[in-house]
Order: structure tokens, then C-alpha cells, then sequence
């Protein structure tokens, strides 16, 4: 069976234009996504993998080998023995010639191919759109459903959507309620230690936050018939918010352009 989407295509999604240097963060970012998912189905006695981890283990299986054809292809070469072969040397600058800075990474904007939002994160950041729709009932953790972006220092958002015929109210109370059936394992606070107006690409919103040894925050809106949902975590924080990372978030979700 071939593959759904072509190395180059998976490239393309995960290595942004212009990018001369793959992060190690964000093989990080894939291999901590496979080993937080940890959703399981009881058939015939024996525990085997559900529908959704055996979906999200392949597209991350692809995204691995993708990852590992590009860091092959950016880092120096390893000569025989397995050492490192020589790299590349840079002619030196005559004395007191202008020197070579590195330009920052640009703020990369990205389309959902699924859910029609636009949205812009910092530069360096990485970008991955949903290869499925979302079923209109889980809360999504590190799935299919979603589209990702990882960023540096174990931040990374998400992001979904899905027609929804309901007040923003009764979204934030199934999203509550989702949350709690779908992510106790990880997540057993019931109520949000978070519940609080946000603004969302210039329209009301609501921000739901988690304290589960983690800042896990999610902005979700009603716009014409359509819930969307965006989750932004930072692993490396043990609370339910960070004064900086509120900021970088708002900063993000200001960004967002909703489909007409």
C-alpha cells in the first residue's frame, strides 16, 4: 500500500519556507506526541490500540521518517567508521570586511486545508495541518484531528473545528465535559481551574485552563454555525497559566482570520 502523502508533501508541512536548519525540537515534539497518546480499547480480554492511536502512530511514523530524510539531508555527512565526516568551511571574512548575521526566522502563516481558519505563529515554529476531520464529540489531544505547531522549549499549540448548532455557552460546557470523560488518565480535574472571556481574532471567545502539571489553555469561539477550538500547552511549566506564555497565546489567536 503506498503511502497517503508523499515524503516531499510531509516536508512541506513540517519544515517551514525558507528554514535552512531543522530543529532537533521538533523531532522532539513528534516522539513526545507518540509517547503522550496512550488511549487504549479492551477487545477480547487483551488491550490493543484504538482506531485513533492506530491513525495518529502511522501519520507520526510517516512524519518520523520524514523528519529523519531532512536531518540526514541538513546535517554534516558521517564519514567511514561512523565518525563525522568534514563539514563545509565558510571563507573568512577579509579583515574588516561586514560580517554575516543570521536573519531571524519570519512568523509563518498557515491555512487549515480542513477547517478554512488562518492563523500566524512566531518564526521558527513548526506547522502540520489535520489529515482527519474531527468527529464532533472527542476532545482531541495529540491526534489526526488536529493541526499542529509545535514550537521551542516544549510550547506547542493545536487546533480544530466542526459544525456546531449550539451557543458558545453550551460549547465551553461540552468542551469541559469532553475533557474530563476523554483526558482524565492525564487530566483528572473536573472543572477548569480557567473560565474566562478571550478575544479571538478580534470576536468573543472563551479561555478554558488546565492545572495538570502542565499550562494547558484552550480558546474555543462559535462563528457561523462552526465551533473552533485552539489548545496551546507549555509542558515545561507546572500551573494552569504563565504570564508569558498568556501573552505569546493572545498574540497567536489575534492572528486568526475565521473563513467567511
Amino acid at each position: 500500500m503506498t503511502a497517503p502523502r508523499s515524503t516531499d508533501e510531509l516536508l512541506q508541512a513540517f519544515l517551514a519556507e525558507g528554514l535552512t536548519e531543522l530543529p532537533d525540537r521538533a523531532y522532539d515534539a513528534v516522539l513526545r506526541e507518540i509517547h503522550e497518546t496512550r488511549q487504549k480499547a479492551v477487545i477480547a480480554g487483551q488491550r490493543v490500540p484504538s482506531l485513533a492511536v492506530v491513525r495518529w502512530s502511522a501519520v507520526a511514523a510517516t512524519v518520523v521518517v520524514a523528519i529523519a530524510i531532512a536531518l540526514s539531508a541538513l546535517r554534516p555527512g558521517i564519514g567511514p567508521g561512523g565518525t563525522p565526516g568534514p563539514s563545509p568551511t565558510a571563507a573568512p571574512t577579509p579583515s574588516g570586511g561586514p560580517s554575516t548575521v543570521a536573519t531571524p526566522a519570519l512568523p509563518t502563516t498557515f491555512t487549515s486545508p480542513l477547517y478554512g481558519y488562518t492563523v500566524t505563529v512566531p518564526g521558527g515554529w513548526l506547522t502540520a495541518p489535520a489529515v482527519l476531520r474531527w468527529d464532533g464529540v472527542r476532545q482531541p489531544g495529540p491526534d489526526a484531528e488536529v493541526d499542529k505547531f509545535p514550537g521551542p522549549d516544549r510550547i506547542s499549540m493545536s487546533a480544530f473545528a466542526g459544525p456546531w448548532k449550539g451557543t458558545l455557552a453550551a460549547f465551553v460546557a461540552d468542551r469541559i465535559a469532553a475533557n474530563h470523560r476523554d483526558q482524565a488518565d492525564t487530566c483528572p480535574n473536573e472543572k477548569p481551574d480557567i473560565n474566562e472571556p478571550v478575544s479571538i481574532g478580534g470576536r468573543p471567545g472563551n479561555l478554558l485552563g488546565w492545572n495538570c502539571a502542565a499550562v494547558i489553555n484552550q480558546a474555543v469561539i462559535v462563528r457561523n454555525g462552526v465551533a473552533f477550538s485552539f489548545s496551546f500547552r507549555d509542558l515545561g511549566i507546572r500551573a494552569a497559566s504563565d504570564p508569558a506564555d498568556s501573552v505569546l497565546f493572545q498574540s497567536i489567536l489575534d492572528s486568526v482570520v475565521f473563513p467567511s
